[in-house]
């Protein structure tokens, strides 16, 4: 599929990115975290959360919705903790900040937790962990939907009842690459079925269920009234993907004063639970990421499956993706594409 896109630099659509932003009022420092995580997204192959969502935000900005310039405040605090309220800005201006200030705690008092609110969609959980595995330490950020963006089915029930909420956790090793896993409690994310409704494919049929709760291969039920559901990831072991989700809405939304999920929620957006802890107050940096590095081996020498070249470690295949594509450029869906190319015309950004 990647061949019959355009495939467009890195360098253009950092440009044409940022100048959108700051054309609706967002200041260059907002519209380059938002564009560069954006952007960070695609090249590590998860382009559900990448480019497409460029003009999402574009939309969001233009409704109300995302406040550029918005002031980020403390509202509580203690040395390894903190209460940051995004005051519904950009929400992944206001994740960094979240996780700069775990970073700093766990700094002084070896882990650091803080949990958010009036944030709006941060994208893809993974791309805050660099900057906690840059610093020799442990990075874990969780999400729910603030409440709201119910898509989700619970394990034994029909209807949208949850959000796919998220789990992202890294840690450093002694190889090219960090260990990071990020997933979603729904067997795909609502992103991907989009990106399959975009690409005019079919979807696995244990990705969606339709309003009376049959499973389909048809991702317009998505998006169409009677709306049907993600499923929770595991199969005919749902329950595992569903307890999980349920675990990461109350750590993100009872921990946060965004709330957990319910029905008819005033907002939508996302509440967090960031985490960092300092490697070193257990045992040395280098130690850690030697044995790391040893079980990454361990794991990699079994022999692969029928149908697979190799054994990949959670992070490894974003690696290779992001290798690749530093080197040939960033594919974008042609109505992706046009329509950035339409918005960009509009506000009188050069193409």
């Amino acid at each position: 599929m990647e061949n019959k896109m355009p495939i467009i630099s890195m360098e253009e659509l950092t440009r044409i990115g940022q100048e959108l932003y700051q054309q609706l009022g967002a200041s260059p420092e907002e519209a380059t975290t938002v564009v560069d995580l954006l952007i960070e997204s695609s090249l590590d192959g998860h382009d559900s959360h990448g480019v497409r969502r460029l003009l999402q935000y574009v939309a969001g900005i233009r409704t109300g919705k995302i406040i550029p310039k918005a002031k980020i405040e403390i509202e509580m605090e203690t040395p390894a903790t903190a209460v940051l309220n995004g005051n519904w800005g950009f929400g992944h201006v206001t994740a960094m900040e979240a996780m700069k200030i775990a970073i700093q705690k766990a700094q002084e008092a070896s882990v650091g937790i803080v949990t958010v609110y009036q944030c709006n969609h941060v994208g893809r959980l993974g791309g805050y962990l660099p900057m906690a595995t840059s610093q020799g330490m442990v990075g874990i950020v969780s999400n729910n939907g603030h409440g709201g963006d119910l898509s989700m089915s619970p394990w034994g029930g029909i209807g949208r009842i949850l959000p796919p909420n998220c789990l992202a956790v890294a840690f450093p090793s002694d190889h090219e690459f960090p260990v990071v896993l990020d997933l979603t409690t729904a067997v795909a994310a609502g992103g991907k079925v989009r990106l399959a409704l975009e690409r005019g494919e079919q979807i696995p049929k244990e990705w969606l269920s339709d309003a009376e709760g049959r499973p389909t291969t048809d991702p317009t039920v998505y998006v169409t009234d009677p709306r049907g559901s993600l499923q929770p990831f595991g199969g005919t072991v749902g329950h595992k993907g569903f307890g999980l989700a349920i675990v990461l809405d109350i750590l993100s939304g009872a921990l946060s004063p965004a709330g957990c999920s319910r029905m008819n929620a005033d907002v939508s957006g996302n509440a967090l639970f960031v985490q960092a802890i300092r490697i070193e107050a257990f045992k040395p940096l280098e130690e850690f990421k030697a044995e790391v590095g040893q079980f990454i081996n361990y794991v990699k020498s079994a022999t692969p499956a029928p149908g697979f070249d190799e054994v990949m470690v959670p992070g490894e295949r974003s690696y290779k993706t992001r290798t690749h594509r530093l080197k040939k450029g960033i594919p974008v869906e042609d109505e992706t594409w046009g329509e950035i190319c339409t918005v960009a015309k509009d506000l009188g950004i050069k193409l």
